[in-house]
Protein backbone atom coordinates (compact mmCIF):
# COMPACT_ATOMS: atom_id res chain seq x y z
CA UNK A 1 0.00 0.00 0.00
CA UNK A 2 3.02 2.47 0.75
CA UNK A 3 4.46 1.94 -2.36
CA UNK A 4 1.01 2.06 -4.42
CA UNK A 5 0.68 5.40 -2.74
CA UNK A 6 4.01 6.72 -3.51
CA UNK A 7 3.78 5.88 -6.81
CA UNK A 8 0.72 7.62 -7.31
CA UNK A 9 1.98 10.70 -5.45
CA UNK A 10 5.01 11.19 -8.17
CA UNK A 11 2.47 9.98 -10.66
CA UNK A 12 0.59 12.94 -9.91
CA UNK A 13 4.06 15.07 -9.76
CA UNK A 14 5.01 14.31 -12.95
CA UNK A 15 1.23 14.78 -14.43
CA UNK A 16 1.50 18.40 -13.12
CA UNK A 17 5.18 19.05 -14.48
CA UNK A 18 4.10 17.56 -17.78
CA UNK A 19 1.00 19.91 -17.53
CA UNK A 20 3.47 23.25 -16.46
CA UNK A 21 5.63 22.39 -19.75
CA UNK A 22 2.91 22.33 -22.19
CA UNK A 23 1.51 25.34 -20.82
CA UNK A 24 4.57 26.94 -21.10
CA UNK A 25 5.57 25.93 -24.78
CA UNK A 26 2.03 26.99 -25.66
CA UNK A 27 2.88 30.29 -23.80
CA UNK A 28 6.01 30.38 -26.02
CA UNK A 29 4.28 29.75 -28.88
CA UNK A 30 1.53 32.07 -28.73
CA UNK A 31 3.78 35.27 -27.89
CA UNK A 32 6.30 34.26 -30.73
CA UNK A 33 3.12 34.40 -33.36
CA UNK A 34 2.76 37.57 -34.89
CA UNK A 35 0.04 40.19 -33.51
CA UNK A 36 -1.37 42.69 -35.10
CA UNK A 37 -0.86 44.98 -32.41
CA UNK A 38 2.06 47.17 -31.63
CA UNK A 39 2.35 48.10 -28.01
CA UNK A 40 4.04 50.85 -26.28
CA UNK A 41 4.48 50.42 -22.76
CA UNK A 42 5.95 53.44 -20.33
CA UNK A 43 6.97 51.50 -17.19
CA UNK A 44 6.91 53.00 -14.07
CA UNK A 45 10.07 53.73 -12.85
CA UNK A 46 9.61 56.38 -10.72
CA UNK A 47 11.20 59.72 -11.56
CA UNK A 48 12.70 58.63 -15.24
CA UNK A 49 12.06 57.52 -18.72
CA UNK A 50 11.80 53.69 -19.95
CA UNK A 51 9.60 52.65 -22.88
CA UNK A 52 9.47 49.39 -24.16
CA UNK A 53 8.16 48.87 -28.13
CA UNK A 54 6.56 45.73 -28.82
CA UNK A 55 5.85 45.23 -33.02
CA UNK A 56 3.59 42.99 -34.06
CA UNK A 57 6.48 40.62 -35.27
CA UNK A 58 8.03 40.91 -31.39
CA UNK A 59 10.89 42.86 -32.72
CA UNK A 60 11.71 45.16 -29.25
CA UNK A 61 12.96 48.76 -28.64
CA UNK A 62 13.72 50.02 -25.25
CA UNK A 63 13.73 53.90 -24.99
CA UNK A 64 15.62 54.84 -21.98
CA UNK A 65 16.15 53.15 -18.80
CA UNK A 66 15.07 54.84 -15.55
CA UNK A 67 17.28 56.35 -13.09
CA UNK A 68 17.94 52.95 -11.47
CA UNK A 69 17.74 49.27 -11.51
CA UNK A 70 13.48 49.38 -11.33
CA UNK A 71 13.66 48.96 -14.97
CA UNK A 72 14.50 45.07 -14.92
CA UNK A 73 11.78 44.52 -12.69
CA UNK A 74 8.81 46.27 -14.64
CA UNK A 75 10.80 44.77 -17.99
CA UNK A 76 10.24 41.36 -16.61
CA UNK A 77 6.23 42.24 -15.95
CA UNK A 78 6.60 43.29 -19.65
CA UNK A 79 7.86 40.43 -21.53
CA UNK A 80 7.38 37.10 -20.58
CA UNK A 81 9.59 35.30 -18.36
CA UNK A 82 11.58 33.54 -21.23
CA UNK A 83 12.60 36.27 -23.15
CA UNK A 84 16.12 37.69 -22.09
CA UNK A 85 16.80 39.75 -25.57
CA UNK A 86 16.17 43.51 -26.65
CA UNK A 87 16.08 44.25 -30.16
CA UNK A 88 17.52 47.67 -29.40
CA UNK A 89 18.01 50.00 -26.84
CA UNK A 90 17.60 53.98 -27.09
CA UNK A 91 19.44 56.83 -24.97
CA UNK A 92 17.29 59.70 -25.77
CA UNK A 93 20.18 61.72 -23.24
CA UNK A 94 22.65 60.57 -20.94
CA UNK A 95 21.03 61.86 -17.60
CA UNK A 96 20.69 59.63 -14.56
CA UNK A 97 17.33 59.55 -15.04
CA UNK A 98 17.09 58.42 -18.50
CA UNK A 99 20.10 55.88 -18.42
CA UNK A 100 20.67 55.06 -14.89
CA UNK A 101 19.12 51.70 -15.13
CA UNK A 102 20.63 50.80 -19.01
CA UNK A 103 23.64 49.02 -17.76
CA UNK A 104 22.19 46.60 -15.87
CA UNK A 105 20.02 45.77 -18.76
CA UNK A 106 22.89 44.81 -20.68
CA UNK A 107 23.99 42.66 -17.66
CA UNK A 108 20.42 41.28 -17.84
CA UNK A 109 19.55 41.30 -21.01
CA UNK A 110 21.39 39.99 -24.63
CA UNK A 111 21.22 43.50 -26.53
CA UNK A 112 21.61 43.51 -30.40
CA UNK A 113 22.07 47.80 -30.93
CA UNK A 114 22.43 50.28 -29.36
CA UNK A 115 22.26 54.20 -30.59
CA UNK A 116 22.53 57.61 -28.71
CA UNK A 117 22.69 61.11 -29.16
CA UNK A 118 26.12 62.90 -30.20
CA UNK A 119 26.60 64.22 -26.89
CA UNK A 120 29.28 62.88 -24.70
CA UNK A 121 28.77 62.75 -21.01
CA UNK A 122 31.59 62.56 -18.45
CA UNK A 123 30.08 60.76 -15.42
CA UNK A 124 30.30 57.50 -14.36
CA UNK A 125 26.85 56.37 -15.33
CA UNK A 126 27.87 56.93 -18.75
CA UNK A 127 30.89 56.00 -18.82
CA UNK A 128 29.55 52.56 -17.25
CA UNK A 129 27.33 52.42 -19.97
CA UNK A 130 29.23 53.00 -22.56
CA UNK A 131 31.61 50.01 -21.56
CA UNK A 132 28.51 47.78 -20.97
CA UNK A 133 28.00 48.54 -24.45
CA UNK A 134 31.40 47.66 -25.80
CA UNK A 135 31.35 44.65 -23.68
CA UNK A 136 27.87 43.30 -25.05
CA UNK A 137 29.53 43.83 -28.58
CA UNK A 138 25.98 45.61 -29.53
CA UNK A 139 26.58 47.62 -32.73
CA UNK A 140 26.92 50.90 -31.45
CA UNK A 141 25.38 53.95 -33.59
CA UNK A 142 25.07 57.94 -33.23
CA UNK A 143 21.51 59.24 -33.92
CA UNK A 144 21.19 60.92 -37.17
CA UNK A 145 18.16 63.18 -38.03
CA UNK A 146 16.11 61.25 -41.01
CA UNK A 147 17.28 57.86 -39.77
CA UNK A 148 14.92 55.15 -40.02
CA UNK A 149 14.67 52.02 -38.21
CA UNK A 150 12.25 49.08 -39.55
CA UNK A 151 10.80 47.28 -37.11
CA UNK A 152 8.44 44.93 -38.86
CA UNK A 153 5.95 45.75 -41.57
CA UNK A 154 4.14 49.04 -41.53
CA UNK A 155 6.26 49.80 -38.51
CA UNK A 156 8.79 52.37 -38.58
CA UNK A 157 11.02 54.28 -35.76
CA UNK A 158 12.02 57.36 -37.34
CA UNK A 159 14.67 59.95 -35.74
CA UNK A 160 12.54 63.69 -36.26
CA UNK A 161 15.93 65.72 -34.18
CA UNK A 162 19.28 64.59 -33.05
CA UNK A 163 21.30 67.78 -32.15
CA UNK A 164 24.94 68.34 -32.25
CA UNK A 165 27.23 67.75 -29.16
CA UNK A 166 27.14 71.99 -28.22
CA UNK A 167 27.65 73.78 -25.17
CA UNK A 168 25.71 75.53 -23.21
CA UNK A 169 24.77 79.66 -23.75
CA UNK A 170 27.68 81.62 -23.91
CA UNK A 171 30.11 78.92 -24.08
CA UNK A 172 28.43 77.11 -20.99
CA UNK A 173 28.22 73.53 -19.45
CA UNK A 174 26.80 71.68 -21.92
CA UNK A 175 23.34 70.79 -21.63
CA UNK A 176 22.38 67.49 -21.69
CA UNK A 177 18.37 68.30 -22.29
CA UNK A 178 19.04 70.14 -25.80
CA UNK A 179 20.50 66.87 -26.76
CA UNK A 180 17.67 64.63 -26.54
CA UNK A 181 17.02 62.72 -29.54
CA UNK A 182 13.42 63.08 -30.89
CA UNK A 183 11.67 59.99 -32.55
CA UNK A 184 8.38 59.12 -34.21
CA UNK A 185 6.93 55.59 -33.93
CA UNK A 186 4.73 55.02 -37.01
CA UNK A 187 2.00 52.22 -37.47
CA UNK A 188 0.09 52.14 -40.70
CA UNK A 189 -2.17 55.52 -39.46
CA UNK A 190 -1.15 56.00 -35.77
CA UNK A 191 1.80 57.19 -34.62
CA UNK A 192 3.87 57.39 -31.27
CA UNK A 193 5.81 60.59 -30.32
CA UNK A 194 8.72 60.60 -27.76
CA UNK A 195 10.79 63.80 -26.70
CA UNK A 196 13.47 62.60 -24.10
CA UNK A 197 13.58 66.06 -22.06
CA UNK A 198 13.87 68.51 -24.98
CA UNK A 199 13.45 71.98 -24.01
CA UNK A 200 10.75 74.20 -25.37
CA UNK A 201 12.87 76.28 -27.51
CA UNK A 202 14.09 72.97 -29.58
CA UNK A 203 10.37 71.44 -29.30
CA UNK A 204 9.21 74.87 -30.98
CA UNK A 205 11.38 74.75 -33.66
CA UNK A 206 11.32 70.92 -34.51
CA UNK A 207 7.23 71.89 -34.48
CA UNK A 208 7.78 74.71 -37.25
CA UNK A 209 10.27 72.64 -39.51
CA UNK A 210 8.24 69.49 -39.23
CA UNK A 211 4.57 70.22 -38.74
CA UNK A 212 3.25 67.67 -40.60
CA UNK A 213 5.35 65.02 -38.71
CA UNK A 214 5.43 65.93 -35.24
CA UNK A 215 1.88 65.29 -35.08
CA UNK A 216 0.98 62.14 -33.08
CA UNK A 217 -1.89 60.14 -31.82
CA UNK A 218 0.25 59.88 -28.38
CA UNK A 219 3.15 61.97 -27.07
CA UNK A 220 4.92 60.99 -24.50
CA UNK A 221 5.23 64.78 -22.56
CA UNK A 222 9.22 65.92 -22.49
CA UNK A 223 10.94 66.48 -19.37
CA UNK A 224 8.16 64.61 -17.19
CA UNK A 225 5.89 67.42 -18.10
CA UNK A 226 8.37 70.46 -16.43
CA UNK A 227 7.55 74.15 -17.36
CA UNK A 228 10.54 73.67 -19.14
CA UNK A 229 9.04 72.38 -22.46
CA UNK A 230 5.68 71.41 -24.00
CA UNK A 231 4.62 75.04 -24.78
CA UNK A 232 0.66 75.49 -26.00
CA UNK A 233 2.06 76.23 -29.38
CA UNK A 234 4.03 72.60 -29.78
CA UNK A 235 1.25 71.34 -28.05
CA UNK A 236 -1.21 72.16 -30.83
CA UNK A 237 0.79 70.87 -33.56
CA UNK A 238 1.09 67.92 -32.23
CA UNK A 239 -2.40 67.61 -30.57
CA UNK A 240 -2.44 64.20 -29.15
CA UNK A 241 -5.04 62.10 -28.14
CA UNK A 242 -3.01 60.88 -25.70
CA UNK A 243 -0.54 62.49 -23.34
CA UNK A 244 1.79 60.27 -21.16
CA UNK A 245 3.60 61.90 -17.97
CA UNK A 246 6.61 59.46 -16.95
CA UNK A 247 6.90 60.99 -13.25
CA UNK A 248 7.79 59.58 -9.96
CA UNK A 249 5.23 60.32 -7.30
CA UNK A 250 5.90 63.33 -4.40
CA UNK A 251 9.30 64.51 -6.92
CA UNK A 252 11.33 67.07 -5.54
CA UNK A 253 10.56 69.26 -8.89
CA UNK A 254 7.02 69.45 -8.91
CA UNK A 255 6.47 67.49 -11.49
CA UNK A 256 4.40 67.87 -13.76
CA UNK A 257 3.57 71.54 -13.90
CA UNK A 258 0.11 72.56 -13.06
CA UNK A 259 0.57 75.02 -16.61
CA UNK A 260 1.85 71.72 -18.94
CA UNK A 261 -1.28 70.25 -17.38
CA UNK A 262 -3.64 72.84 -18.59
CA UNK A 263 -2.19 73.29 -21.94
CA UNK A 264 -2.87 69.35 -22.22
CA UNK A 265 -5.95 69.51 -21.31
CA UNK A 266 -7.25 72.77 -23.66
CA UNK A 267 -5.64 70.92 -26.66
CA UNK A 268 -7.59 68.01 -26.21
CA UNK A 269 -5.29 65.29 -24.70
CA UNK A 270 -6.05 62.70 -22.49
CA UNK A 271 -2.92 62.64 -19.94
CA UNK A 272 -1.68 59.82 -18.00
CA UNK A 273 1.09 59.44 -15.41
CA UNK A 274 3.18 56.82 -14.17
CA UNK A 275 2.75 58.42 -10.98
CA UNK A 276 -0.93 57.66 -10.96
CA UNK A 277 -1.31 54.67 -13.22
CA UNK A 278 2.24 52.66 -12.75
CA UNK A 279 2.80 51.29 -16.32
CA UNK A 280 0.72 52.89 -19.00
CA UNK A 281 0.34 50.34 -22.07
CA UNK A 282 -0.71 51.23 -25.17
CA UNK A 283 -1.90 49.57 -28.45
CA UNK A 284 -2.22 50.18 -31.97
CA UNK A 285 -3.84 48.38 -34.73
CA UNK A 286 -2.31 50.39 -37.10
CA UNK A 287 -6.15 52.46 -37.40
CA UNK A 288 -7.00 53.24 -33.38
CA UNK A 289 -5.23 53.71 -30.33
CA UNK A 290 -6.13 52.64 -27.45
CA UNK A 291 -5.54 50.28 -24.29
Amino acid sequence: MVCYNQFMRYRWILTLFLFALTATVWLAVWWEAPSKYLTVSFLNVGQGDAILITAPNRNQVLIDGGPNQSVVRELGQAMPFYDHSIDLVMASHPDQDHIGGLPEVFERFEVSGFIEPAFKAETIIYKNLQQKVTDEKATHLIAQKGTKIILGPGVILEVLLARPWMLGPRGGKPDTNASSIVVRLSYASTTFLFTGDLPMKYENQLAYAEPFKVKADVLKVSHHGAKTSSSYYFLKMVKPEYAVISVGENNRYGHPNPETLNWLASVGAQTLQTKDLGTVTLKSDGITVGF
